[in-house]
């Protein structure tokens, strides 16, 4: 009997993880006119006409119910880009009943999962140059730990559970950040920007598609900017993306299609980078963001919709890893087999695959009572099912 773990869960080829920065209790007015504009929230207005989760559910995730979204959540009050500069609006997580609802209502949702993006996200200074990411400003280790133990207390007062993991701000971990993200306690962890090994070139053994394991934390790869257009988005062809998208694929044969397609056939982590809001203190447009892509992100979805993937969350995917890394399979005699582990798995959802040989398969206990059936995908036959350890089970 020939019995294996899948890579990922369903027998998916890829995972295809939607992330969304700075999700905050934050506006920025962008316009004179005193009702809210499409594109000013940066989550403060909640589930509001024009809010920012207003715009995306109805231009994005009503539909594609299937999406699975990973928020980043800014803890406190989030500082401007230069001193000087101010927000509409800028508070804490936890001053507004109304953002508070609206976190506790996201936390909820079973598509929705609500991660760790700092505190302040940084240090404003005189000169937008010179602005310093959060994890940048801490001088010791010790201060790192502290700051970002301050940060999940808020997150836990708010949403009565710790973050399970997140990412650096500006993914610049200074000179303490892995170190910090270690001692405290995530199981997951966004460390770099991966997709400058497409878009630049850049080749860097930090930099990685897959899944790694970081000081015993599992390392997320964010790998699509969904602001590097489709050239089929005819709409934007007088911008600034539009024409860098075209650049790139003139000079260097790259489209989105081409970096997204190359991620699934290699079966290699599809995260799609956004922001919630194209606008910033300094009056700069914020890329990538879920306004001014709004038609790319719709194509790319598309464009997957016609994949065998698996829609997830930085925490469902930490997970199911985590679980495969650990677990094993032990064939025995009569076509049964157990898992066994040596240490303690998150969750014991797993997905089996066999060869498919011409007829169905079942999942059956050690009694022969049937479970489950196999799924045929591809060559192959998979099962998902909450298996326990050592436990015995049958295939028939």
């Amino acid at each position: 009997m020939i019995l294996n773990i899948a890579k990922w869960k369903d027998n998916a080829v890829s995972p295809v993880i939607f992330m969304v920065d700075d999700i905050a209790n934050v506006s920025v007015k962008n316009s004179k006119r005193e009702k809210l504009e499409i594109g000013e929230d940066w989550g403060q207005y909640g589930r509001d006409n024009n809010s920012m989760w207003d715009f995306l559910s109805k231009n994005l995730l009503e539909k594609f119910p299937h999406i699975q979204t990973t928020l980043f959540l800014v803890t406190d009050k989030r500082v401007p880009m230069a001193l000087g500069e101010t927000y509409n609006y800028n508070e804490p997580m936890d001053r507004n009943k109304k953002f508070i609802n609206f976190l506790q209502y996201l936390s909820s949702q079973p598509n929705v999962e609500l991660a760790y993006h700092g505190t302040t996200h940084g240090k404003a200074s005189i000169k937008h140059k010179d602005f310093l990411q959060e994890w940048e400003t801490f001088k010791t280790l010790d201060i790192a730990t502290s700051e970002i133990n301050r940060g999940k207390e808020l997150f836990k007062k708010v949403l009565s559970a710790y973050p399970t993991g997140g990412k650096y701000c500006g993914y610049e971990a200074g000179k303490f950040g892995d170190d910090s993200i270690s001692k405290t306690g995530f199981k997951w962890w966004c460390y770099h920007w991966d997709g400058v090994i497409w878009d630049r070139g850049i080749k860097n053994s930090k930099y990685n598609y897959d899944l790694e394991i970081n000081q015993g934390v599992v390392d997320i790869p964010s790998t699509v900017d969904a602001s590097t257009l489709s050239l089929k988005i005819v709409k934007k062809f007088f911008t600034r993306k539009y024409l860098k998208s075209l650049y790139l694929y003139l000079k260097k044969g790259k489209t989105i299609e081409r970096h997204i397609a190359s991620l699934y056939n290699n079966g290699e982590v599809i995260s799609i980078q956004e922001h919630t809001s194209p606008y910033r203190t300094d009056g700069r447009i914020q890329y990538p963001n879920i306004v001014s892509d709004i038609d790319n992100l719709n194509y790319i979805f598309s464009f997957l919709n016609k994949k065998e993937i698996w829609y997830t969350t930085c925490n469902a995917l930490a997970d199911y890893y985590l679980t495969r890394l650990n677990v094993t399979i032990q064939i025995k005699k009569n076509n049964t087999f157990q898992l066994s582990t040596k240490r303690n798995v998150a969750k014991e959802l797993l997905t089996l695959v066999t060869p498919f040989m011409g007829e169905e398969r079942s999942l059956c206990d050690e009694e022969g009572k049937f479970l489950s059936i196999f799924k045929h995908k591809r060559d192959e036959l998979y099962i998902t099912y909450p298996f326990k350890i050592g436990k015995i089970y049958k295939l028939i």
